[in-house]
């Protein structure tokens, strides 16, 4: 994070999904490198992570550049930056965001990009499947291909 960047994280602590780990942390620390580089100095960013209905929601929200609407709808493209701040001015490529998207749905989830628009910050909220032990030992019955363990968000 930059000088004087607030960070809040309200993370509920029975979060639980069938993933791996390391592409998990690989999911997060994307979504928050990409809003410490584009929130300035004493502006916030926010990670909140909760169930919603059979579903986790994972958000990380900042009140930092924002994303101008014609961006918005290619945000997850490979080699899509903002023409206001290109990415390689931050020392990125434009694929961080490409590879989210490839990563959240190999576990069966979901990204979505929400912006107000140019300086209005932006929000991103990754739906992954809560782990359900019941549906899971179901599922166990017939041969399938490995799955990751469950882990704790």
């Amino acid at each position: 994070t930059k000088p004087e960047q607030h960070v809040a994280i309200e993370v509920s602590r029975d979060l639980v999904v069938h993933a791996d780990p390391i592409r998990l942390a690989q999911i997060m620390a994307n979504l928050l490198s990409n809003a410490a580089k584009y929130t300035p100095g004493g502006g916030h960013i926010w990670v909140e992570g909760r169930h919603v209905e059979d579903k986790i929601e994972l958000r990380v929200r900042d009140d930092g550049m924002g994303i101008g609407p014609e961006t918005l709808e290619h945000v997850f493209d490979i080699f899509v930056q903002e023409p206001q701040a290109l990415d390689r001015a931050h020392g990125g490529l434009g694929l961080g965001l490409a590879i989210v998207r490839g990563l959240v749905a190999a576990h069966d989830g979901t990204v979505a990009a929400h912006s107000a628009g140019i300086s209005n910050g932006a929000e991103f909220v990754v739906t992954l499947p809560t782990y359900d032990a019941e549906r899971e030992s179901a599922r166990d019955v017939a041969p399938k291909s490995p799955r990751p363990e469950p882990t704790r968000i």
